[in-house]
């Protein structure tokens, strides 16, 4: 239990400072266009807004929604997972083109948010692990 309160603080910090992280790698990231038209990588922005929400709630009533844990780590894993089949078979359209500095800071940037999600799964294993104990007493 002791550990449960701040896990899920950090959680939920960690996933508002990850989602304006992503807003950043998407502004700087460059338009397949080339037009400035508003990102299609935006969309991936939109559906990455769930997760600080999921952790919201979690953080403020674990025991209710504690079945978005399950769903919280899927979604970590399908984009991690997502991320590096995409490093291998599709990166060079989003390293910076001919800035080799914007390329370093984009996948630097989602190499690190790929790391903290791994992070985040384990740590959504032991906040699912000590709800279910708490639960059965």
């Amino acid at each position: 239990m002791s550990v449960q309160r701040p896990l899920k603080a950090v959680i939920f910090i960690y996933e508002i400072i990850r989602f304006l992280l992503l807003a950043l790698i998407i502004s700087i990231t460059p338009q397949p266009n080339g037009d400035g038209a508003l990102s299609p990588y935006l969309v991936y922005l939109s559906v990455n807004a769930l997760f600080p929400l999921m952790a919201l709630f979690i953080w403020l009533n674990p025991e209710e929604y504690k079945n978005y844990l399950t769903l919280y780590m899927a979604g970590k894993i399908i984009g991690t997972v997502s991320f590096f089949i995409w490093e291998i078979f599709g990166s060079r359209n989003f390293t910076g083109g001919e800035n080799i500095i914007t390329g370093i800071i984009i996948l630097g940037g989602i190499f690190f948010i790929s790391f903290m999600d791994i992070l985040s799964v384990w740590g959504a294993l032991v906040l699912k692990k000590n709800i279910g104990q708490r639960a059965e007493v």
